[in-house]
């Protein structure tokens, strides 16, 4: 997986000065934006209206961003990794952590900054907390920093958590999650994972952990430690495994509410093809109860998973998925979801039907973009129901790999690590996106066919509409919604199109449906809303 780089050809005395020449270069590069340019994409999916949406470009012309954090004055942390000398790849590279402020709030980001550079490269995670940052090096180490005083102001280097693993191990440490111990400021809680060695095999080796904490870690598993930060200094302890069999939960999201963990698993490759997944990913959790408890639940990895495409639980053995994400809508034909590398819960300030449920992004194949990547759609999924659709499709011209992903009140932020698809010469096609909900238009909302008004078309919104057309009453309290054709007129026809659409796979009503919405079409009908 790691590039494979040629032997640089220059006279040996001007090997220094041309390599700290093409260093410069690379670390100008960074800082200089590019000409914003317009959003390859549009939102889509069940009740998802595009025009409710405003998708810009924040930033483009990065080197592999993939990691995002809100700063407290709403500028965006972003993990990138710029390209060694005589390299253009991810996996030869240097750490740094950019600054990219959206001053005028029209979605571009206008000022770039280094707050720290030099980090070990190839940067897959990162998340804050309380005064402090931490970065995972995918493979390497575990970087804490500590926040300037002010959100432009450079970072500080405060330790490290070094990992010891063969080069060949397949799943190394690549993402992170944070967060506080209730009651205890100061205090965090660090989640890391150490996926599988191989591709569908036990993991047998084990790798060593030193630096602010030391240990020996087990692979098919995430851990999870506390790190103190009292006095100006940064300790960690309590290192502990919590899940096992896994192959690679490169993913985390905790739930704002019930603080239960959400993560995904990556399927395994195909045995003849690493193409067609032999088994589908995954979405998981842990109720939040159960973290850190006496149990250390397995997963099944290698023994049980969801076959790809036929949905055969095979093994059957351990805590079976949430989700096992599968082609939509036919598994044999339909479009292919695979390699989740990120997980967020929407925005809060996001239209009713998409709150509360989680965005994944997809890698798909792993250096393609574009029409060659049939894999790499952003996908929405309610976790209450185990629904998942595409909000954005896979095979999208323009778009590589959507891996990063940061909510942050009305609007998503969206990593292109590569917008070319390649992660060997991706240099500089790095793009971060911000998906904005608007605010909702002026009028009263509801449900198109939902006359009688109860917050749902059934039945008896039919049977509503045919009684006060022939007897008169009751009065119905929406006859915008009543209206379920939308021809500014109520009818016989208004009934039969929503028995139509209940029973005889009908055309979908007009919007305002299946969420509660304002209507698009104003007309003379009137209604009090809900």
């Amino acid at each position: 997986m790691n590039a494979r780089l040629k032997p640089l050809r220059m006279p040996l005395l001007n090997a220094g000065r041309r390599g700290r020449r093409a260093a410069f270069l690379v670390s100008l590069a960074a800082l200089l934006p590019a000409p914003a340019r317009a959003a390859p994409f549009t939102l889509q999916g069940p009740g998802v209206r595009p025009e409710d949406f405003a998708v810009s470009t924040f930033a483009d012309g990065l080197n592999y961003p993939k990691g995002m954090q809100e700063l407290a004055d709403g500028s965006l942390l972003v993990a990138t990794s710029d390209p060694n000398p005589g390299s253009k790849g991810f996996y030869s590279s240097t750490g740094t952590l950019l600054r990219l402020a959206d001053a005028d709030g029209d979605g571009v980001a206008e000022g770039r900054s280094v707050l720290f550079s030099g980090l070990p490269g190839s940067l897959s995670g990162l998340k804050t907390a309380g005064e402090l940052v931490f970065v995972c090096s995918t493979g390497k180490q575990i970087s804490v920093l500590r926040k300037g005083a002010q959100p432009d102001s450079p970072l500080k280097l405060e330790g490290k958590i070094v990992f010891a693993l063969p080069s060949s191990w397949l799943h190394p440490p690549s993402d992170l999650a944070v967060r506080e111990v209730p009651d205890q400021p100061g205090t965090f809680e660090l989640f890391f994972q150490l996926g599988s060695e191989y591709n569908f095999a036990v993991t047998k080796d084990t790798a060593a952990v030193s630096g602010l904490v030391s240990g020996v870690l087990e692979g098919e598993s995430i851990y999870c430690l506390r790190v103190s930060d009292a006095g100006g200094v940064v300790t960690a302890s309590g290192l502990l495994r919590i899940a096992r069999g896994l192959r690679n939960p490169a993913g985390f999201a905790f739930d704002p509410g019930t603080g239960d963990l959400y993560f995904q698993d990556n399927g395994i490759d195909g045995l003849s093809d690493p193409n067609e997944p032999l088994s589908a990913d995954e979405l998981n959790f842990i109720a939040a109860p159960e973290i850190g408890g006496p149990q250390v639940l397995d997963f099944g990895f290698p023994v049980s998973y969801t076959a790809y495409r036929t949905q055969e639980v095979v093994g059957g053995k351990g805590v079976q998925p949430l989700v096992a994400f599968q082609p939509l809508p036919d598994p044999r034909t339909g479009n292919e979801s695979e390699g989740i590398a990120e997980l967020t819960f929407a925005p809060p300030g996001f239209p009713a039907g998409l709150e509360g449920g989680l965005i994944m992004g997809f890698h798909g194949k792993f250096n393609l973009g574009g029409l060659e990547n049939e894999e790499n759609a952003l996908v929405y999924t309610d976790p209450a129901t185990g629904e998942y659709f595409h909000l954005v499709e896979s095979r999208t011209p323009g778009v590589g790999h959507l891996d990063g992903l940061l909510a942050s009140g009305d609007s998503l932020f969206v990593a292109d690590i590569s917008s070319i698809g390649s992660l060997s010469t991706g240099s500089g096609k790095g793009v971060i996106y911000r998906i904005r909900a608007l605010p909702a238009p002026p009028g009263p909302r509801f449900i198109r066919g939902d006359s009688n008004g109860d917050g749902a078309v059934d039945v008896s919104d039919g049977i509503a509409t045919l009684t006060s057309i022939f007897l008169g009453s009751p009065t119905l309290p929406c006859p915008d919604a009543a209206d379920a054709n939308d021809d500014a007129a109520i009818d016989i026809s208004d009934a039969v199109a929503v028995f139509l659409y209940l029973f005889s796979a009908g055309a979908p009503l007009p919007p305002p449906s299946p969420a509660p919405g304002v209507d698009p079409t104003p007309d003379a009908l009137g209604c009090a809303g809900i």
